[in-house]
């Protein structure tokens, strides 16, 4: 498999055991919006910001395009997306039902494709199949299957432990909070071949729990960390949450791509 990577600092740009994917195009939009390119498909998932410009490009290169946004927070939920219909075509946009009430208000959601999903919950068309999990914030993650790869998105789903600010009882209900979800995960999926996942110093102290959980817990081909709020140097300390037994990292900042050429 190669790797095909843009501009980032040398020490940040990919760590592990690259397990072989089928071809495919991951792009970081900006925080935690990131584009899956596989086949004739384009997933985009929650969609914010577009600091190095490359979403048009995505979008007019899209054949089917599948719009995602896992709740309804403002760093995950751009009303623009909703004008990529006409732009564009979207054949799907799939939306975390927590958004429902907040969109009826300014969306013409029945002029849409438009599916609402409550967590453990599932959709497909014949072409993309999505599963959701619950989160540890609001809304959901998605787990999607396409073209033979199993794709995991995970919204605001971390382990939200603020050690140095809270009690430990909270601590712990946090921690628990957070393995409820991933015990779901871990048994509906035990594989997953790209998983993009909150990695989030400003939490302080064991900032790193929940990516080192996750990947101790799933086996990820390739893991990229986002939703990083700036620090992505110190989220990026690969040693602090990789599984040095299978898999890798790679860090991508807004406007990086990175190709996978896989076995087929």
């Amino acid at each position: 498999m190669g790797l095909a990577r843009l501009s980032a600092p040398d020490p940040l740009i990919c760590v592990g055991l690259f397990v072989p994917l089928q071809e495919m195009t991951i792009t970081c939009i900006g925080h935690s919006g990131m584009a899956v390119e596989t086949g004739d498909v384009t997933l985009v998932f929650d969609y914010y910001i577009d600091p190095a410009g490359v979403l048009d490009g995505i979008l007019s290169r899209a054949k089917r395009l599948y719009v995602f946004v896992s709740h309804s927070h403002r760093d995950h939920l751009n009303p623009e997306i909703f004008e990529w219909q006409s732009r564009y075509g979207v054949a799907q946009y799939v939306i975390a039902n927590e958004c429902r009430r907040k969109l009826k208000r300014s969306i013409d959601l029945a002029a849409l494709p438009v599916t609402f999903l409550h967590h453990d919950e599932d959709w497909g068309d014949g072409r993309v199949s999505v599963h959701t999990f619950d989160s540890t914030d609001v809304g959901v993650s998605f787990l999607v299957d396409v073209d033979g790869q199993r794709i995991f998105h995970a919204g605001d789903y971390t382990c939200w432990h603020f050690s140095e600010e809270q009690d430990a009882a909270a601590v712990r209900k946090a921690k628990g909070d957070f393995h409820v979800i991933l015990d779901k995960i871990v048994a509906y999926s035990p594989q997953i071949d790209l998983a993009m996942m909150p990695v989030v110093p400003n939490i302080g102290g064991d900032w790193a729990y929940g990516a080192r959980e996750f990947l101790k817990a799933v086996r990820v081909a390739t893991f990229i960390p986002m939703h990083m709020w700036g620090r992505d140097r110190e989220a990026t300390k690969w040693e602090m949450y990789r599984n040095p037994e299978y898999g890798g990292c790679v860090y991508l900042a807004a406007g990086d791509a990175v190709e996978h050429h896989g076995q087929g």
